[in-house]
């Protein structure tokens, strides 16, 4: 009898493997709840009507109601790897880098995509996009590694840049050619002439900068660790502090509609600034725990992304404005 309960144990424990591997139907994978709050996303973006994120282990999620319900794109990724940033160029095309140096590349709106830029072996991350014209796009990351594609991220070159191989974090710029870069140990960089050449501005914090940010004019933001975030009124040439009474780090941003920017981060916390990087307020995401992203809708809602996946905030200070 026991060995017949045995076997019929291992049986059973058969079937279950080969239903959990067997191919599903596009209803059945349908039908299947996602819960996003059990994922760890690292960046989120906008193209048109269409939400997505990305995160641990290569996922990539859409959404096409405004936040309210995320589909996974399993077949996107052939790698499994973490992927840090997500960005949209044009009307259909986006890129998304992560660890292994991986670019990979959509043309149909994130339905299919194509590793542009992998190195296995090297381990190391990518963790930041940015274009002007969705043409020459730059990759940027970890011990300075620094990359541009002239074909809309289908090629990529290395370039050299006067550093000593910090990690690069963030940029951002204007069509004119002015661009600010940002990585660890405060590291800031500028250039005015689309960057054929690179100036590191004197240091003014030793921290991490995890985020940098055009406002109007010549101003411009930047943040990171601790809490910490500096306004430039002179293209990144000298840097002020903004208080905000928190030392939680800060990791993410969105433009905001009066062309300011809402800064997210640990404990939920925000900081929104005007164009002119006056802080107008601060507070803290009720239900949130650490934020790295978020994407405003064309009603002024907020959809967040972070440790505890994707949320859309209702609260009134983002549908109504300040």
């Amino acid at each position: 009898m026991s060995k017949l309960i045995s076997y019929s144990f291992c049986l059973v424990v058969a079937v279950l493997v080969v239903f959990a591997f067997s191919p599903r139907s596009d209803e059945a994978t349908a039908s299947t709840a996602l819960d996003v709050s059990r994922l760890h996303i690292n960046d989120l973006t906008r193209l048109g009507e269409t939400l997505v994120a990305v995160g641990e282990r290569g996922v990539i999620l859409f959404s096409e109601d405004g936040g309210r319900s995320w589909k996974p794109r399993h077949e996107a990724v052939r790698e499994p790897v973490t992927l840090t940033a997500v960005a949209a160029f044009g009307t259909d095309t986006l890129l998304a880098v992560g660890h292994d140096n991986l670019v990979l590349r959509s043309t149909d709106r994130g339905r299919n995509w194509a590793a542009t830029l992998h190195d296995a072996e090297l381990g190391e991350p990518l963790l930041g996009l940015w274009s002007s014209d969705g043409k020459r796009i730059y990759a940027f990351g970890s011990f300075g590694k620094f990359f541009v594609s002239n074909d809309a991220g289908q090629t990529w070159s290395k370039q050299d840049l006067p550093i000593n191989g910090e990690h690069l974090n963030s940029m951002d710029g204007a069509a004119d050619g002015r661009r600010i870069l940002v990585g660890e140990m405060g590291l800031v960089l500028r250039t005015q002439d689309g960057g054929a050449t690179w100036e590191q501005v004197e240091p003014f914090y030793d921290g991490s900068l995890f985020g940098v940010s055009r406002l109007a004019g010549r101003s411009w933001v930047a943040y990171g660790m601790r809490g910490h975030v500096f306004v430039s009124h002179d293209d990144g040439a000298h840097w002020e502090q903004v208080e905000l009474g928190h030392k939680l780090p800060l990791y993410g941003h969105v433009r905001t509609a009066d062309n300011g920017v809402l800064i997210v981060g640990s404990g939920g916390a925000y900081a929104w600034l005007d164009e002119t990087g006056e802080l107008t307020t601060t507070g803290y995401l009720k239900g949130q725990d650490t934020l790295t992203s978020a994407v405003m809708l064309g009603d002024g809602r907020l959809v967040v992304a972070g440790q505890r996946g994707l949320a859309l905030q209702l609260n009134s200070l983002f549908a109504a404005g300040h």
